[in-house]
């Protein structure tokens, strides 16, 4: 009953004992249950002309979005986001902190500790619902419990397990479930998957090209980790050239920030420009020989670009997807990211939000509901 009302919004007892083949006085029970464990609510009243029937309209119910929420944190180079959603997955509050790339390790992890504070303080007392999953993500190969196996990004990361780390900062018994960390390649992933241009596509290759170059793969809707959780660190192969080709675009305008030079390469590139075009073009191209790489292994429906390189648009795109015509069998379809640099985090809440799923609708859900 309770994965019906999720799905499929407010419903009658009717409506449910129709929908789940159970008798009308088991719905009726089952949504007591409910209701007194404030997984459901009732629903918002019928549309008037429902109210204008004979008798008195039939009572709706609804799954309570508020009943729970998920945290979501990002721990970056240049930043720490920190956001909690309903189990909708509607955000509710986020706080950001820009932070130095050179930080120490101990240093990026108060900053995590401040801004997580700092979200979870800004909720009302009044609203404040149980916490019922947290997920952490970072660069790096991060392993099945949490640890970070090895940095390139963040080395002073390396060896730190940051389950353990957000876990401290929320203090014991504070998550009413799991804590998880993760690489943040794999978030970025699946928020393109639930929010972004990804939606509803089962097999991804997802792209990152900012201050670092990194990639991802979602199978089946699902990031895939790997043996070692390092799937997907494609960008560390040096016959790939990655790091070569992004110092190349960005040196086209030196002295300023990343955004700057990238700015100016594509400004240029538009009114133009043989160097900004050339450049570009080459970037393109060894892009694309590590996406074609990836997509000829597993034949993903969409890649997505993401990272500061996104914002180029079609000038990235095109170029890329002309690569990749020239180097697969079947080149997939090619698009760049709409989320920005909320990406990580977004794909965090939703971790956090199909680990809820799961326990509330998998095959312990109903015992966990009532627990």
């Amino acid at each position: 009953m309770l994965s019906r009302m999720y799905e499929h919004g407010a419903q009658t007892v009717t409506e449910l004992a129709r929908s789940t083949r159970l008798s009308r006085p088991t719905c009726e029970e089952g949504v007591a249950e409910l209701l007194a464990q404030g997984w459901v609510a009732e629903g918002a009243a019928p549309d008037p002309a429902a109210a204008r029937q004979p008798g008195r309209p039939a009572r709706r119910y609804e799954f309570h979005a508020d009943a729970g929420r998920v945290l979501g944190v990002d721990v970056g180079a240049h930043k720490i986001l920190a956001m909690v959603a309903d189990l909708r997955g509607a955000v509710t509050v986020a706080r950001r902190i820009d932070v130095d790339p050179d930080l120490p390790a101990r240093g990026r992890l108060a900053a995590m500790g401040d801004a997580v504070t700092a979200c979870l303080a800004r909720e009302p007392v009044a609203d404040r619902s149980p916490l019922l999953a947290a997920v952490i993500a970072s660069p790096g190969v991060v392993d099945a419990r949490g640890r970070v196996v090895l940095s390139n990004a963040m080395p002073e990361l390396t060896g730190l397990n940051l389950a353990d780390e957000l876990a401290r900062t929320l203090g014991a018994g504070s998550v009413d479930g799991p804590i998880h960390a993760e690489n943040d390649m794999r978030m970025a992933a699946l928020a393109e998957q639930w929010r972004g241009v990804a939606d509803g596509v089962p097999d991804l290759v997802y792209i990152h090209a900012g201050h670092r170059l990194g990639a991802a793969v979602l199978i089946d809707g699902r990031p895939y980790r790997g043996h070692r959780g390092a799937a997907g660190e494609i960008g560390t192969l040096g016959l790939l050239d990655w790091a070569n080709s992004y110092r190349r675009l960005l040196a086209y305008a030196p002295g300023g920030t990343t955004g700057d030079a990238t700015l100016r390469v594509f400004t240029d590139l538009r009114e133009g420009n043989a160097q900004a075009r050339e450049l570009v073009d080459r970037f393109a191209r060894d892009l694309a020989t590590g996406v074609a790489v990836m997509s000829m292994t597993i034949d993903p429906t969409l890649v997505v670009v993401g990272g500061g390189i996104s914002q180029a648009g079609d000038d990235i795109i095109e170029p890329v997807s002309r690569h990749l015509a020239d180097l697969c069998l079947f080149p997939p379809e090619v698009q760049a990211s709409s989320l920005g640099d909320e990406s990580v985090a977004l794909g965090a809440l939703r971790y956090g939000l199909q680990d809820v799923e799961g326990r509330l609708f998998g095959a312990d859900g109903a015992e966990w509901a009532s627990s």
